[in-house]
């Protein structure tokens, strides 16, 4: 997605956007995030294929209405691109593809300056990057990419179209006259609709607040040397160690603005995010400053662990003779052989990772030297994660393998304060030879519901532990999803939560429906009233302007609860294969069936496994499953009852030609 400004005629555009919405074919329930039709399928339980030209003429005719709440004048809109190109990129930029080929070809990214693996190689592409950035600030400099409040452009009878310039070489800082200060946030790669783009559709609508988008070092050279792009260089961070730069590129900010905080969307840019909101000036008024150890998973367990608490066994070896020491240290056998169906629950293991990556990208379980082996010799003097300038991985990760329940926690922080936004409970389980396949992500209440007796003892103390290791971490300022291991004593009761990593960033699913709808409210929007919104402290709160025809939809930082309740059930249910070879038929009746459970609110199936012909392999990651579903139900016994029955139809999703 890109932030581009049309002229073109309302009439025009409002004939694209119903054509579009007509024959843009929705399967298995994909819908607009911001309506929730599954009312409608509920109501009309016809047959999918159907259904799907009906759900399409009801969108549009929502579409066509908004519209023409508008007057005849164009319009400030986030349009969608090629959906072969930026959209993809979006994918394989922040982690999220299912196509096998472009998550090979996302990894080779960071090498594609130097195929060698040794230190001298590193440093040219060091100096290509540098070499870069000069090319860049001749021919495109960087400048601040501003969009402004809807408002500002379309709601104010009388005023004139501000003249901006879609160029890329230029930036768009043309204000309307305002009589006080107008609120900003920087935004870098914000690419997914439902995270970045959302967070600054609302930051319009919402707050009033004009939105800056940048592009981290990582993204702006990938979309250079592997996409073939250049409309998007203009859009990139200032050369951070470049000081003239930086003062140019901040020369070019309207006075009226008032930066109060910066987001960063991808995992690839969070070192970015740090170093940029540290020459802006934003440390530590609304930013975190630099720290290594938010993003190196050694790091971050060593600086944990010094703050007392509980963390896992590990070491950092640069060598595999180090590697083999330890994990004999940990238990880990010369001669043990290899599960084949994936149950671990007896066997001796270590984990095997990177000190910079995102998911489950190149983490190994071992269980034997066999594969320890293998597992070191494929990350060791690979390209690190998010790197733009080619840098390789020195040393290997080695940690011990913690047994237990893992517990996923979205916490928002505002000066300090921390308040959690979503807790959630994995389902991982044996399948297909793997030993942890994502069955389902479960929303839990943080806080006893009203009118419960039993105490959530398990859920306040990983709430407790990771509010003390984002402490531990001085993190002060906006979203983390942290992960945990909880292993709970059989003969003492006795709770040990351990760390398995923070992830300065966004819970990477479309949880807000979810989390709306069982919570009352959800991250993004907790993120916009920690940076955005009033504060009790602050004197000059009142010189804001903030719309009041949208003062319904800002949550108010300080009625939020540290610990959440949930008012209903809900679930993320993950479509695991079962079936492995090429497409012969694609059981639609079974996702008929699928979506008429009661607790089904919203499912997807992904585009590559809707066509006959096309290669499925059986699911062993987050990364090979082939769709989910969104749960949700009052009533517990029901609601479990169709996670089990979603579970079990994902066995007859697929026939296929085994090869």
């Amino acid at each position: 997605y890109n932030i581009i400004i049309h002229r073109e005629s309302h009439l025009l555009h409002r004939l694209r956007v119903l054509l579009t919405l007509l024959f843009t074919p929705t399967i298995c329930s994909q819908r607009l995030p911001t309506l929730n039709s599954s009312i409608f399928n509920k109501l009309h339980p016809t047959k999918h294929r159907s259904r799907m030209w009906a759900n399409n003429l009801l969108l549009a005719t929502f579409i066509v209405g908004y519209a023409a709440c508008f007057s005849s004048r164009s319009l400030t809109l986030i349009q969608p691109r090629s959906i072969s190109s930026l959209t993809v990129q979006t994918l394989q930029i922040r982690g999220g593809s299912n196509d096998e080929e472009q998550s090979e070809n996302i990894n080779s990214t960071a090498s594609i300056a130097d195929g060698s693996d040794d230190d001298e190689d590193s440093s040219n592409s060091e100096n290509e990057m540098q070499s870069l950035r000069k090319q860049w600030s001749i021919s495109t400099p960087a400048v601040p990419s501003i969009e402004w409040p809807f408002r500002d452009t379309i709601l104010r009878q009388g005023d004139a179209l501000p003249d901006f310039d879609d160029s890329t070489n230029t930036h768009r800082t043309s204000s309307p006259e305002q009589h006080t200060k107008t609120k900003a946030m920087i935004l870098m790669d914000g690419f997914c609709p439902y995270h970045g783009q959302y967070i600054a559709k609302a930051a319009h609508h919402i707050y009033g607040a004009a939105v800056i988008h940048v592009l981290s070092d990582f993204c702006t050279r990938y979309l250079y040397q592997v996409e073939k792009q250049t409309e998007h260089l203009s859009s990139r961070i200032p050369d951070l160690s470049n000081g003239n730069e930086v003062e140019a590129w901040m020369s070019l900010l309207p006075t009226s603005l008032d930066i109060c905080g910066l987001y960063c969307e991808s995992d690839s840019g969070l070192e970015d995010a740090e170093k940029l909101g540290v020459a802006l000036g934003l440390y530590p008024r609304c930013h975190d400053g630099v720290n290594v150890a938010r993003r190196d998973k050694f790091a971050m367990n060593d600086v944990v662990s010094k703050a007392g608490l509980d963390v896992v066994k590990q070491k950092s070896c640069q060598t595999f003779e180090e590697a083999e020491e330890f994990a004999k240290e940990l238990g880990l056998n010369d001669d043990a052989s290899e599960s084949t169906d994936g149950n671990i629950s007896n066997t001796p293991l270590v984990v095997v990772k990177p000190h910079r990556g995102v998911a489950s990208d190149d983490v190994h379980l071992c269980s034997n030297m066999k594969a320890l082996r293998e597992a070191f010799a494929k990350i060791h003097s690979s390209p690190v994660f998010g790197s733009a300038t080619a840098a390789k991985h020195q040393s290997v990760l080695i940690q011990e393998f913690a047994r237990g329940t893992e517990y996923a926690i979205d916490v928002v922080c505002r000066d300090g304060e921390r308040k959690v936004a979503a807790l959630w409970k994995y389902d991982k389980r044996p399948m297909n030879g793997a030993p942890f396949v994502y069955f389902a992500t479960q929303l839990i209440p943080a806080a006893s519901n009203d009118g419960e007796e039993s105490k959530k003892d398990v859920e306040e103390a990983v709430c407790n532990y990771v509010f003390n290791a984002l402490e531990a971490l001085d993190i002060r300022w906006g979203l983390s999803h942290v992960e945990v291991i909880v292993t709970r004593d059989s003969k003492t009761g006795s709770i040990q939560v351990r760390l398995v990593e923070v992830n300065c960033r966004q819970h990477n699913t479309d949880f807000m429906p979810l989390t709306n709808a069982c919570v009352g409210y959800n991250a993004l929007d907790m993120v916009l009233a920690a940076y955005l919104g009033k504060s009790d402290e602050s004197s000059s709160s009142h010189d804001y302007d903030y719309p009041e025809e949208t003062a319904h939809l800002r949550l108010s930082w300080e009625s939020l609860p540290i610990l959440p309740t949930t008012r209903a059930h809900g679930a993320i249910i993950h479509f695991v294969s079962h079936v492995s070879g090429r497409i012969s038929r694609i059981n639609y009746e079974v996702f008929d069936q699928m979506e008429e459970l009661p607790s089904v609110m919203d499912m997807h199936v992904y585009p590559q496994f809707l066509d006959e012909g096309n290669e499925i392999e059986k699911t062993v990651d987050i990364r090979s499953d082939t769709g989910w579903a969104h749960v949700m139900n009052d009533d517990e016994e029901e609601f479990q009852r169709d996670i089990a029955r979603l579970i079990e139809l994902q066995k007859e999703m697929f026939d296929v030609e085994e090869g």
